[in-house]
């Protein structure tokens, strides 16, 4: 049933979907590796000084985390990220950042991605893993600063017009294949992104960017979006600083969505709805230490995009007030927005603790599932479904996992929040319905009773 059903993946890094196996490609492709005599070395091409990594190779491990081999055929063997690339850091988060920007290239460069031949290269990578997994709309998040990379010969803006006119391609390749395909503008929103200027200042240039792309290439970037370690960008004037950005891309027809309460606390994730107009939040995990966070989100109507898998794997943090009696009750804010100072931090390691599943069963919040990065760290579509639902992954005896419902559910809200034409909505709608009745499911869940659009004339 899990591998039959048509899926809508909202929330997906184009970079993360690239796997050591491409990663290591894109390397030879760039001579940052070079193979001979069945060994392989650094090649000629140096990655860029700024890099925290130095060496395009220091990105990749073995299973077991050492050194890579090859195999017979020059390929390499049991390849994987190295996430504890940093020489400084062993904290991974850090790690898996450093090793998303090398291999995209543009806060690096040079990185793994060069040319149009190496964007087309990937995006084809990633236009295979939909077909695997049945997903029939998908959303990428892709800084279009990338453009600066692909065409450093070009005006910044003429570059940014000839990647308008690839991402259109590449949606056409896409919808050849039964795929619908749309893109976010999705630059990091900290000092990581490696440029100039204050966050509140480099926040209006992407609504700026948005409108010039869509004059080029009209319906393919449809969103603004804005990733980045929410403790640097607290510093950098918090989601307050980015208000002004969103709200212009909002009157302008942009889709808005941001990440948020992944990171520091449900403080950051309140002041992120409060300031910003979005009606998506990608992660949203730290919801769950607050009731007021809870019913806030509820009411606004936004919808939360959970990934599960990658939260685990990178131990995503829930700030929680220790009880004597061994519960975990939520984190407690006070009237004034303070944090309880007996709360503690606790990290997801596993599925059965996520957030997810209070958050869709107990409280009625409007969840879609997504892959974010299936490729560095997460899981594909159908991987992460089949987990959930306890196909391969053993929860906590008493613990329902994922029902066919509620995987139906998910989607129902992923393409109810997703920002393209009520036509495409409808399409998707109609394809999931056929199959829950092929499959005798019936999606009863009190959500549908707030449901909009094709949702709700088709259910």
């Amino acid at each position: 049933m899990i591998d039959s059903c048509p899926v809508a993946d909202i929330h997906v890094h184009a970079q993360g979907t690239i796997v050591p196996a491409t990663a290591w490609e894109l390397g030879l492709r760039n001579e940052f590796l070079t193979v001979a005599d069945g060994a392989w070395r650094d090649g000629p091409n140096a990655i860029g000084q700024s890099d925290p990594v130095n060496r395009y190779s220091r990105i990749f491990c073995n299973e077991e985390g050492g050194k890579v081999t090859l195999e017979a055929a020059g390929h390499p063997q049991s390849i994987a990220y190295n996430y504890h690339c940093l020489p400084l850091k062993d904290d991974i988060f850090s790690g898996f950042d450093a090793v998303m920007a090398t291999v995209q290239g543009h806060r690096h460069p040079p990185g793994g991605i060069r040319t149009d031949d190496d964007y087309r290269f990937v995006m084809r990578r990633y236009l295979d893993d939909c077909i695997a997994n049945h997903v029939r709309y998908t959303e990428a998040l892709q800084n279009i600063h990338i453009a600066h990379v692909l065409h450093p010969e070009l005006p910044p803006r003429e570059a940014r017009a000839r990647f308008a006119l690839l991402c259109e391609s590449i949606v056409a390749d896409f919808a050849g294949r039964g795929v619908v395909l749309r893109f976010h503008h999705c630059p990091n929103k900290t000092s990581k992104s490696n440029l100039p200027g204050a966050l509140a200042s480099r926040s209006l240039e992407w609504t700026e960017w948005l409108e010039e792309v869509r004059e080029t290439a009209p319906n393919i970037f449809v969103a603004l979006n804005s990733a980045g370690h929410e403790e640097q960008e607290k510093k950098d004037g918090g989601p307050y600083a980015m208000e002004q950005a969103y709200t212009a891309a909002r009157a302008k027809g942009f889709g808005a969505e941001a990440h948020a309460g992944e990171g520091i606390g449900v403080e950051h994730m309140l002041a992120t709805i409060r300031s910003l107009p979005v009606t998506r939040i990608a992660h949203g995990v730290q919801v769950i230490e607050s009731e007021d966070a809870i019913r806030e989100v509820r009411e606004r109507g936004i919808t939360l995009i959970m990934m599960p898998c990658i939260n685990v794997t990178l131990g995503s943090p829930i700030h929680v007030k220790e009880d004597p009696a061994g519960d975990m009750p939520h984190a407690k804010l006070d009237a004034g927005g303070e944090r309880d100072p007996s709360v503690v931090t606790k990290h997801i390691t596993h599925l059965a603790s996520h957030p997810l599943f209070p958050l869709l069963r107990e409280h009625g919040l409007k969840i879609a599932l997504a892959t974010d990065n299936p490729g560095m760290g997460g899981r594909s579509y159908k991987e992460q479904a089949k987990l959930l639902a306890g196909i391969g992954y053993d929860f906590p005896a008493g613990f329902p996992p994922l029902s066919a419902e509620e995987l139906a559910l998910c989607n129902l809200n992923a393409i109810d929040a997703a920002f393209c034409r009520q036509e495409i909505k409808e399409n998707f709608v109609r394809e999931l319905s056929g199959w829950m009745k092929s499959n005798g499911v019936q999606v009863t869940h009190h959500l549908l009773n707030t449901a909009t659009g094709p949702i709700k004339a088709s259910l």
